[in-house]
């Protein structure tokens, strides 16, 4: 008799010791992303004429990837052997245009088109890819034509979006993390970024141009360059502690790039070439201008200057390499001892020594 009342204690402080156990919730499954403007991406190697138009570029690791917008695709290039290693082509109509990475993704912005009888079209789509697997993983929304991306740090982006005419400016943050979308409500026309700032201006075609920094996770401004004098400028560049604006001649001449101290003091100003778009430091002291050219013209050129004095020497790259660069350079990185550089309406990428400015093309 005592064994069984015992063996009957037995189970009551087991179950009494049971019901105390509490059972540790499942979490929830992570909700399957909605993929219906998923444009579907293929990677695969590359063949000469699988992507046109270059567009963008941006470094990470030890390759350099490249936007297109006709197909529109992202060519990857290997820096140690100086070729496109790998494409990933989608399946979209829209060009692409500007590259940016951030928390070891890239995010390229899917922008407008012509369509064959004419029309302009514009997207409103940002790509993320997985720059190791390199891999579409994401697909986000922001308002229509979105241009520029740029990383403000590795977990946030700002992209621009619209183009002033017939599409309204607008400016976004994405969280590089969550990818979520807030919008800043900013007008901006060209802008670098430094130490977490954004320097930017608005107008400067038909109106004055507004020189500002933005804090884009506060969406606070204040004002820079207010008294520049520069009624045309083309873009803004941030290198180390100075400011460098380019400016555009409307009657089609060659443009300035013009040095500026934080505090708004101008430095130096040297003519460029015509429509200098970047101002790209080199590591020695100097840095590339490259130099954008009309449409049409097979104008573009590159210029090396002292970023200290402002001496500048025109059209090195064609007197390195006796040829001219070509029909409009969209883009240019420095990567190691090399600069890139894409030009856009001649579908090539060139890579330039910066030791001497000898360069070997890529023809897409």
């Amino acid at each position: 008799m005592k064994q069984i009342v015992r063996l009957l204690a037995l189970i009551l402080i087991a179950t009494s010791m049971a019901a105390c156990v509490k059972e540790t919730p499942r979490p929830e499954p992570e909700p399957e992303p909605d993929r219906s403007n998923w444009p579907a991406a293929v990677q695969h190697d590359y063949t000469p004429g699988d992507a046109r138009k270059p567009r963008s570029l941006v470094c990470y690791g030890d390759k350099v990837y490249v936007s297109c917008g006709y197909p529109a695709a992202i060519l990857r290039i290997d820096t140690a052997e100086g070729r496109i290693d790998r494409i990933l082509s989608f399946d979209s109509k829209y060009d692409l245009e500007g590259i940016a990475v951030a928390g070891g993704k890239l995010f390229v912005a899917s922008s407008w088109n012509t369509t064959s009888s004419g029309a302009t079209v514009f997207d409103n789509r940002i790509f993320v890819v997985d720059a190791n697997s390199f891999s579409l993983t994401g697909v986000i929304t922001v308002p229509d034509d979105p241009q520029r991306v740029v990383a403000v740090n590795d977990s946030h982006l700002l992209i621009t979006c619209g183009n002033g005419y017939n599409v309204p400016t607008n400016s976004v943050l994405i969280d590089a993390n969550s990818l979520g979308v807030t919008e800043l409500g900013r007008e901006i026309t060209a802008l670098d970024v430094h130490n977490g700032l954004v320097y930017t201006y608005s107008g400067g075609y038909t109106s004055t141009a507004t020189f500002y920094s933005l804090d884009p996770l506060a969406n606070t401004t204040d004002t820079i360059l207010a008294n520049c004098g520069i009624s045309y400028p083309y873009s803004i560049n941030c290198i180390g502690d100075r400011i460098y604006v380019t400016t555009q001649d409307i009657y089609g001449g060659a443009g300035d790039v013009v040095c500026f101290a934080t505090d708004g003091t101008q430095l130096w100003r040297s003519e460029a070439g015509m429509l200098p778009s970047k101002v790209a430091a080199i590591g020695d002291g100097t840095a590339y201008v490259l130099n954008e050219g009309n449409w049409g013209g097979n104008e573009a050129s590159l210029s090396r200057i002292d970023l200290a004095t402002g001496s500048i020497t025109n059209n090195v790259f064609s007197a390195a390499n006796g040829r001219d660069l070509g029909d409009v350079a969209q883009d240019l990185v420095v990567y190691g001892t090399k600069a890139y550089v894409t030009v856009s309406f001649s579908n090539t990428v060139e890579i330039i020594k910066k030791s001497d400015n000898t360069a070997t093309q890529i023809r897409l």
